[in-house]
């Protein structure tokens, strides 16, 4: 995560120590959650498309696909969201930025869902 940290401060993050309890898994089988937040190191020369778009292209390289329904309803001035699913590695990443109110980053990761332990 690294190479989101240059252009956020503040940046926490929260991983899921138990599975999510709202997922539509069997009851053989779990989901876990993955979610980093921050504000615009420098609001006034950050752009929430311009952020969503390194993240999206450092994902996009990491061997992420798109999985957009309508880019148009996921794009405004001011806020910006991605879907990216790698389906090797079963791991789905959502990214939000945004302008008007903090924190101006969110980041999601989910996984499919897979066998519990023991």
């Amino acid at each position: 995560m690294s190479w989101v940290e240059t252009g956020v401060t503040g940046l926490t993050k929260e991983r899921a120590d138990s599975p999510d309890r709202n997922s539509t898994c069997g009851p053989d089988k779990q989901r876990r959650s993955y979610i980093a937040k921050g504000t615009f190191a420098n609001p006034a020369k950050e752009s929430p498309i311009s952020l969503v778009g390194i993240l999206k292209g450092e994902l996009l390289s990491r061997g992420y696909h798109d999985e957009i329904v309508d880019n148009l309803d996921l794009r405004e001035d001011n806020t910006s969201v991605a879907v990216l699913v790698n389906p090797e590695a079963r791991l789905t990443f959502i990214l939000f930025a945004r302008m008007d109110s903090t924190p101006n980053v969110v980041i999601v990761g989910k996984t499919e869902c897979y066998p519990r332990n023991g």
